[in-house]
């Protein structure tokens, strides 16, 4: 652990940990820990690790790496393992996951489509609400229209490079 740490532990590896940290939490709403978890467990060499070597890592408190796995457990973007002779769980990222967790995502946020069509019957000829919901219900649409052609795309891509 002390040889990992070390090559590790460098400004610019822990710089580039806290930035994934912000983006997880500026885009996810996810707590910062979990976003270090996250971003430790991608570029951790071995790729599991377990609660007390992430607290380690991260220099965070085991109950808050406990409450964090958890959470990105619940998001399926980590996993855990046991292993016979080993008393500590492991833990990695799910990369293989993260297209169809986007997937869902993307749904969520087309499915308003659904939503600012049903407002727009609500408030037809209404003029100025009308149009601010047409405004939206149109770049809904549009992306709605364009999400099974961007993941067909990335499945040709993904096949072509065996990622």
């Amino acid at each position: 652990m002390t040889e990992y740490a070390q090559r590790t532990d460098r400004p610019a590896m822990s710089e580039w940990i806290e930035q994934m940290a912000a983006h997880f939490e500026a885009t996810e709403g996810m707590p910062l820990i979990a976003g270090r978890i996250l971003a430790f467990l991608l570029i951790c060499d071995p790729p599991e690790r377990t609660a007390a070597e992430l607290s380690h890592g991260l220099n965070a408190s085991s109950g808050s790496i406990s409450t964090n796995v958890r959470l990105l457990l619940r998001l399926g973007v980590i996993s855990k393992t046991t292993r016979q002779g080993r008393e500590a769980a492991l833990y990695r990222v799910e990369e293989q996951r993260w297209p169809e967790l986007v997937r869902h995502r993307m749904q969520q946020v087309t499915g308003l489509e659904q939503l600012t069509e049903e407002g727009l019957r609500m408030f037809s000829g209404q003029g100025e609400r009308a149009r601010r919901l047409r405004t939206v219900h149109e770049f809904y649409k549009w992306l709605a229209g364009e999400m099974p052609e961007l993941w067909q795309r990335w499945e040709r891509e993904r096949r072509g490079h065996r990622f």
